[in-house]
């Protein structure tokens, strides 16, 4: 039935919404294995293409890690159903990749050694190759535990890892990093080197690259019941500290997290991150940072947005001129709706206070993912639920572009990137450098979990 499935959508005839979604694409079956395939991420191939990544559970005993790399018409040019990246005994999970020419590093957490997690990493090649010894090479395998790793091209063949990690104490953890070289060899001290020493509790790691020669980790720092903070760094590519400590990037009183950062294009950062006054009307703030850590913008940050209700589950990118829009799910009405914002380089809202509705349909809109695309445009995807109705659970996802004004630039609330039976994942967001969007998810139309893409020229 999968099978019979495969070839129908492949030969399917496109959807066109007006000139606008001229060459868009049906639902394309990127892995439909048995038992279940989840948390798709992906990068362009360099050359119209994208290879993606995924949590695979097809043994029904152990996820693992596979891929697949897709041309500029979503054909599949691998194996059907993915290549094996890790297939070592236990769980390998959290997966990260970035792209070095026609190099693709893979990075994961690994439970093959009892007890722990640890970080592995693995090259493959445009063909699928793996480049590293079979199952990757070790990039922390400290006897405590790591986890929620983010990664970032070095620039130079290589990347930087960082982790959260718990080898100063079980019930604690802090940040650690490490650079490796296009062959997977640690440039640094074994296991890594901490982000910054601290007493407090380090987490939600952010990477953002700085110049050829250094990179920023922001992170969110828990120093007691009542005083959570946000954190920058600037870390040389020789695993040095830049700046003498870190940047105390929010209010230096009350409670601060869930940062997200991007580059501002001119060396420096920008950071967002909740507020929680109460838990019921939780705000969201942005600053800028400069390469020597100085804020740029107010003091206490610029608001992005804070109207009542709750607003939660940020992505965020640059505007490509020195500032950052936001794409937020917000909680002002009955249902959660999505809202927009773009801050210029000098800290001012662009658009309507407290921002602009980008889909205000019946039902819940949630876990939008946004992304430049072009010039002073920007596309997002998100789960949405307008057809959620009764005790029927109808969730689908969706897709807008705007520009830089904050128009919409296709139907009012988004047009219909999946609406298939069964459950949609979160959406993750490719662009080529064509201009082509690849938007991928996993879904349980026909099965616990498929991973399954969409295309839009």
């Amino acid at each position: 039935m999968k099978r019979t499935r495969f070839w129908l959508m492949l030969f399917s005839a496109p959807l066109v919404f007006g000139s606008m979604l001229a060459g868009a694409s049906e639902n394309i079956p990127i892995a439909i294995a048995y038992q279940g395939q989840f948390a798709p991420r992906g990068v362009s191939d360099g050359v119209g293409g994208t290879v993606v990544i995924w949590e695979d559970f097809r043994t029904g005993k152990d996820w693992e890690v596979y891929a697949q790399r897709l041309n500029s018409d979503g054909i599949p040019l691998w194996a059907e159903d993915g290549v094996p990246i890790c297939e070592k005994r236990r769980d390998q999970r959290w997966l990260r990749l970035v792209r070095n020419d026609d190099r693709i590093i893979i990075a994961w957490t690994d439970q093959r050694a009892p007890g722990n997690w640890d970080v592995y990493a693995q090259t493959i090649d445009l063909s699928g190759n793996k480049l590293m010894p079979d199952g990757g090479v070790p990039v922390c395998t400290h006897p405590a535990d790591q986890s929620d790793i983010e990664m970032l091209s070095d620039g130079s063949g290589g990347a930087v890892i960082v982790w959260k990690d718990r080898r100063r104490d079980p019930d604690l953890h802090d940040l650690y990093v490490q650079r490796i070289d296009g062959n997977g060899q640690p440039m640094w001290q074994l296991d890594g080197v901490p982000v910054f020493p601290s007493e407090a509790l380090q987490s939600t790691p952010r990477l953002v690259s700085g110049d050829a020669d250094s990179f920023y980790v922001v992170w969110w720092e828990v120093i007691g019941y009542e005083q959570w903070d946000i954190m920058a760094h600037r870390i040389g590519m020789d695993g040095k500290h830049v700046w003498q400590a870190p940047t105390v990037v929010s209010p230096m009183e009350g409670l601060q997290g869930e940062p997200r950062a991007v580059s501002d294009g001119r060396g420096g950062l920008i950071v967002v991150w909740q507020i929680y006054e109460n838990f019921i009307n939780d705000d969201f703030y942005a600053q800028r940072i400069d390469p020597v850590g100085n804020k740029v913008w107010e003091a206490n940050g610029v608001p992005i947005c804070n109207a009542e209700g709750v607003q939660k589950n940020r992505t965020i990118t640059s505007d490509g001129h020195g500032g950052v829009v936001a794409v937020w799910r917000d909680e002002r009405d009955v249902f959660s709706d999505l809202y927009a914002q773009r801050i210029d380089a000098n800290g001012i809202p662009r658009w309507k206070r407290n921002g602009i509705p980008l889909c205000v349909a019946g039902g819940y809109q949630d876990k939008p993912f946004l992304t430049r695309c072009g010039e002073n445009e920007f596309f997002v995807a998100w789960l949405d639920f307008r057809e959620d109705y009764g005790d029927e659970s109808n969730d689908a996802i969706y897709g807008q572009k705007i520009n830089l004004e904050g128009k919409a630039l296709w139907t009012e609330n988004g047009i219909p990137l999946c609406t298939a039976d069964g459950v949609q994942q979160p959406p993750y967001v490719i662009e080529s450098e064509s201009g082509q969007l690849s938007v991928v998810w996993s879904d349980a139309r026909s099965d616990i979990g498929d991973i399954y893409m969409y295309r839009l020229k």
